[in-house]
């Protein structure tokens, strides 16, 4: 037997979960001392009914155990338990931890300096926008993005972290084997070469909604801080929040436009004291660790012909007069042709030369907005 089948042993056991787990661990010291422990004291451990621990003295199926973990490999998979050095410092102390976790990847001493970045799924381009940007830029730095996978600003923080070849963490509320939303496959698999796909729910385990709040503390575990960009005042980014806020990790919001619905969180959250977010250096300031690590941290990005500045909100110098006219929310051509007061064909020929120098790029339906994106 090997010895983490006695960790998914005691998640075996019905009845026993997170907490009570957590509570036989800190009596008898290890899932292992815990099969060996007897009937009476089991019952003397606080939770714990006679039915579950006589389900732990009777315990036999080891071989079914097995043959889960030989699951997992096939799957390119592994379990990482509490004792095993590689898995998350920060995770083992926020309240009823997970005792084990299930990877595809690779989980790295560096991800241990990392920030979360959450956000709607119905998200608009402004919000998708600044989740790239920001994601982009904490990896430019050495900073492991850590999101859930989801639509919108998830997938938004996962890519941004990945086109600066960065590490990046997606915390799933499913077995590893499913792909949710089905969308995000290949971004799944770039995920899991530049980082890992993280799940405490074991092989089969599909995408329920009573899985995803229980997700999102891991979320807020892994990272430092936890940003929040566009999310309604009564979402499941609340619920991130809210964990944040009980494992003492820093809560940071990004400000939106004031008549979007997707702004009323993060605005909320900057009413309660959360810190407001203007670009990376916002976030590196509040958070000690991230500015005394050492690497690549603030350091320029090696990227082969990239500019590697930190992707705030910044507006490039308005050397053609159409620059001015445009934002991060997409501007019609005709819209364009009428605030620039040009000829269409003089606008035309402004924005290809515009977007050949990386300062403008055409959205689907002739839409425009600022380039380098």
């Amino acid at each position: 037997m090997t010895d983490k089948l006695p960790w998914l042993g005691l998640r075996s056991i019905p009845g026993v979960g997170i907490v009570l787990g957590q509570r036989l661990l800190q009596r008898f010291g290890s899932p292992g001392a815990v099969f060996k422990a007897s009937f009476q004291d089991l019952v003397g451990v606080k939770g714990i009914t006679p039915a579950m621990a006589q389900a732990i003295v009777g315990f036999r199926d080891w071989d079914k155990l097995e043959e889960r973990l030989a699951q997992l490999t096939a799957q390119g998979a592994e379990m990482v338990t509490q004792d095993d050095p590689r898995f998350p410092a920060g995770l083992k102390l926020i309240p009823y931890p997970p005792p084990l976790l299930y990877i595809k990847g690779t989980l790295v001493p560096a991800d241990n300096l990392a920030v979360a970045m959450v956000g709607t799924r119905g998200a608009s381009y402004y919000g998708l926008k600044a989740a790239r940007r920001l994601a982009g830029a904490l990896a430019a730095r050495g900073v492991t993005v850590v999101s859930g996978l989801a639509r919108g600003i998830d997938t938004a923080a996962h890519q941004g972290a990945l086109e600066m070849s960065g590490r990046t963490l997606a915390v799933l509320g499913c077995g590893l084997d499913v792909v949710y939303p089905p969308e995000n496959l290949k971004l799944y698999q770039e995920i899991r070469e530049h980082g890992a796909l993280v799940s405490e729910f074991p092989l089969g385990t599909p995408p329920e909604a009573r899985n995803f709040p229980i997700r999102n503390r891991i979320i807020s575990g892994l990272a430092l801080g936890v940003v929040v960009i566009e999310a309604g005042v009564k979402s499941g980014t609340t619920i991130t929040v809210r964990y944040a806020l009980d494992q003492g990790r820093e809560v940071f919001a990004v400000p939106g436009p004031i008549d979007s619905p997707t702004s009323t969180g993060p605005h909320r959250l900057i009413q309660e004291g959360a810190k407001l977010v203007q670009d990376v250096e916002d976030i590196l300031h509040e958070l000690p660790a991230l500015r005394r690590a050492p690497g690549p941290l603030f350091a320029p990005a090696a990227t082969p012909g990239r500019v590697a500045e930190a992707p705030g909100f910044s507006r490039p110098a308005p050397e053609d007069p159409l620059l001015p006219l445009l934002g991060s929310e997409p501007l019609q051509l005709e819209e364009l042709v009428q605030a620039a007061r040009l000829p269409v064909q003089d606008v035309l020929a402004r924005l290809t030369l515009l977007e050949l120098q990386g300062l403008v790029k055409e959205l689907p339906g002739k839409c425009y907005v600022l380039g380098g994106n």
